[in-house]
């Protein structure tokens, strides 16, 4: 099951944090869905014959804050992928908060860059697959009927 339909996060300075999330958003193969003077949007709406999508919404507030705690995690496709968003999001102004490699203490094969926006904002690209193969061990007990 997918958890989550769409997520809507504020931002203080819209203007600055769109080119971020554009360029991040690109990096994973998702397009921008909206543009509104308060507002942009990401992804693809779910529909009653298609609802396997999740969308992301950046929404402008003076009440905005960012907190050391929160953070969003985007799926990637690909550790490649996963360079490629710490990459773009460094270029369009983020800051590195975890460089692109394997988080063994999530599980084995998590491999996640982590960076923050131009709001100190922490987020995250994770692909939860191996594109290696799998360790000799792991093939050996793979092999057991």
């Amino acid at each position: 099951m997918q958890l989550l339909d769409h997520v809507s996060i504020t931002v203080t300075d819209l203007a600055r944090a769109t080119p971020f999330y554009e360029a991040i958003m690109s990096a994973l193969g998702v397009s921008k869905a909206y543009e509104m003077d308060d507002a942009v949007g990401f992804g693809q709406r779910n529909r009653p014959d298609d609802d396997a999508h999740t969308y992301f919404s950046l929404f402008q507030s003076s009440a905005a804050a960012p907190d050391p705690r929160r953070h969003w995690c985007f799926r990637a496709r690909s550790t490649a992928e996963v360079r490629a968003f710490f990459d773009a999001g460094l270029r369009a102004g983020g800051v590195a908060d975890g460089e692109p490699g394997l988080r063994p203490d999530y599980h084995r094969a998590y491999f996640a860059a982590f960076l923050k926006d131009p709001e100190g904002n922490r987020v995250e690209a994770v692909f939860h697959q191996s594109d290696q193969p799998p360790p000799v061990a792991d093939a050996k007990q793979s092999a057991r009927p």
